[in-house]
């Protein structure tokens, strides 16, 4: 499986820029090193001109403050000064509308509204502006995603953890590579272990690893192990084998002590919501692959074990329900859902609650 993030940083890096990118999903640091790639390659740092003219060709706006998306398309409209492109930023644009009255001194512009004004805009870009429009509540089902699919101008890109273990050591070494570093692959294998495979959560990981080790150059799996032991609170994956136990007694008290440590809600959320999902995915590939798991699976036997003891306990068809609970949940989180979007808490306790067949009033499913 290839790496979006270093597909995009490779072509923007040949010059290949479109006009128009909306990068959405679950994961930010991806959304910034791509919209840093693109601030590179329109305002190159060692470029004293385009340096000199940044405060001109570059707008930056986030969806909560703008009025109405006139303000963003004037910016788009705009020409640049003595560089090929202005570089517009919009950040949250699920936001939009909240930012106070319109320019015009009327009521500001409804949130559907402000996005339709924006997929108009996609379907015909200015050719001299590169607008980036970035955020996790993005829906992918929007007129503003589906605008820009369609549109031969645009880059639509999706950003999620990554759905095989391998893919994510992959991307963790390279990582390490490019800072002057040498993690081997019990380290890399230590680290995905203990964060998941999510690319936020291991660079971040892997930021506190190497500040760790200090100026040594080859990293191992003691560092690795040194920092999770010293900066995890809760532990997560105790939340997520206790899903997959079936046990949503330990599962909810895990899931509130986890709420309960002062990280902000929504990050929170969807940073479990990817460990979930992969620990779903696992407990339903080792059902499928009964008996054979280990011959399919890239992980060690004592995980190997682990996954085909949780199957046991679930019925496919249970399984397929929880996946498709995640489906929902993912959709709520990101505003599907005001109950959700405002409580993501809640919204966990009842998807574990159906996960672990334990919903009240609702018969077992076995």
């Amino acid at each position: 499986m290839s790496d979006p993030v270093k597909d995009l940083r490779q072509a923007i890096a040949r010059g290949r820029l479109a006009l128009v990118y909306v990068l959405y999903g679950d994961e930010p640091a991806a959304i910034k090193e791509v919209v840093q790639a693109i601030r590179e390659a329109i305002i190159p740092a060692d470029d004293l001109t385009a340096q000199s003219m940044a405060a001109f060709n570059h707008e930056r706006f986030d969806g909560g403050d703008v009025r109405s998306a006139s303000q963003v398309l004037e910016a788009c409209a705009q020409v640049p000064m003595l560089a090929r492109y202005r570089l517009v930023e919009l950040a949250n644009p699920d936001d939009l509308g909240k930012g106070g009255r319109g320019d015009e001194g009327g009521p500001t512009s409804t949130r559907d509204a402000a996005l339709d004004a924006l997929a108009a805009y996609v379907k015909e870009p200015s050719p001299s502006t590169v607008l980036v429009i970035s955020g996790a509540g993005i829906d992918g089902r929007s007129k503003l995603v589906n605008a820009a699919k369609k549109s031969k101008s645009a880059v639509v890109q999706k950003f999620e953890a990554f759905k095989r273990d391998d893919d994510a050591r992959r991307m963790v070494i390279d990582e390490a590579r490019e800072r002057g570093r040498t993690l081997d692959a019990d380290a890399a294998f230590s680290l995905v272990s203990s964060v998941g495979t999510g690319r936020t959560e291991l660079l971040e990981g892997l930021d506190r690893v190497l500040l760790y080790a200090g100026e040594r150059t080859m990293i191992g799996v003691a560092d690795v192990e040194a920092v999770i032991a010293q900066t995890r609170e809760v532990d997560v994956f105790a939340l997520t084998d206790a899903v997959g136990r079936g046990d949503h007694h330990e599962a909810l008290v895990l899931l509130a002590q986890i709420f309960a440590s002062g990280e902000k809600e929504t990050g929170l959320a969807h940073r479990l919501f990817a460990l979930l999902t992969r620990q779903i995915r696992m407990i339903m590939t080792a059902k499928a692959h009964a008996g054979k798991f280990g011959a399919v699976a890239d992980v060690p036997p004592f995980l190997v074990r682990k996954y085909e003891e949780q199957a046991r306990g679930f019925s496919m068809e249970r399984l397929r329900l929880a996946y498709a609970g995640l489906a929902r949940l993912d959709f709520d989180l990101k505003g599907g859902s005001h109950i959700a979007y405002a409580s993501p808490f809640l919204a966990l306790q009842r998807w574990i609650l159906e996960a672990c067949d334990a919903l009240p009033g609702v018969e077992p499913r076995r």
